[in-house]
């Protein structure tokens, strides 16, 4: 799993919870963490999903790069801005509303795309 602009607590939460390995493309002030994701997707191993965490317009324009890299690559996309729900379905991207209660849903979403079980659902919603 790749993951770019998400924030350092629910990155932790992700590496806490499930058996995938986490691929964190940090922002340097000469290149955002999509951009060096996409050179990642050239020339890395396969990346089975990727978790955009960049709010608004900044996340629409992540996801329209990546998607434009790769038409198959799974994208989740944390946003807590409703209005650009249909524009990730536009991209076909999984949008994934960070509003209350933020993390449940990102963890719903993950098992929705077979990241987790319902048994690691359940540990990471404290049931």
């Amino acid at each position: 799993m790749a993951l770019c602009g998400v924030d350092e607590k629910t990155a932790c939460e992700l590496e806490r919870y499930g058996e995938y390995r986490i691929l964190r493309f940090s922002d340097e002030p000469e290149r955002r963490g999509d951009v060096k994701l996409a050179y990642y997707l050239r020339d890395g191993p396969r990346v089975s999903l990727t978790v955009v965490g960049y709010p608004g317009a900044e996340g629409l324009s992540a996801c329209d790069y990546l998607r434009a890299q790769s038409r198959a690559l799974p994208i989740i996309w944390l946003c807590n801005r409703r209005e650009f729900e249909s524009e990730a379905k536009r991209l076909n991207v999984c949008f994934c509303s960070t509003g209350p209660p933020g993390k449940k849903n990102l963890f719903a979403m993950l098992m929705h795309v077979g990241f987790l079980s319902s048994t690691e659902l359940d540990v990471c919603s404290g049931r």
